[in-house]
């Protein structure tokens, strides 16, 4: 795959993930640090506010955001999970923060696997930087 580059892939297991919109952004550059290319890749299950009762019809319960760019020396990695609908009752402590996990492809060799803890009221917003070697 010499042609292949970098791939994102973004999955969860917490049963309540359908109240998330994730956005993921990846600026590609080269080994001089100028930038080749600009990715993007999103989820967007409802407007932010919607406080949906349960997950709209078609909603894959265990989805995935995958984000694939052209080759490059490295990227700026930005991913964002936004909650649409916030968790029941107005306890802030009781709902636990929920894992999801990004795994880091490049050329179709998987180079790295990240758990992360998000909070169920916030969300998060996460910038990183992925070299390929």
């Amino acid at each position: 795959m010499q042609n292949s580059g970098f791939e994102i892939e973004v999955t969860s297991r917490f049963e309540g993930w359908w109240r998330y919109n994730v956005a993921l952004m990846a600026g590609c550059f080269d080994a001089d640090e100028v930038r080749t290319d600009f990715a993007t890749a999103s989820s967007h299950i409802a407007e932010v506010g919607a406080n949906l009762a349960e997950p709209p019809a078609g909603t894959e319960a265990k989805r995935k955001i995958v984000l694939e760019t052209a080759p490059c020396d490295h990227l700026l990695l930005y991913l964002y999970i936004i909650p649409h609908t916030l968790p029941a009752g107005n306890e802030i402590d009781t709902p636990r923060p929920f894992d999801i996990e990004v795994s880091i492809s490049y050329g179709g060799k998987l180079l790295c696997k990240k758990q992360y803890a998000i909070n169920q009221w916030s969300g998060v917003s996460i910038e990183t930087r992925i070299e390929k070697d």
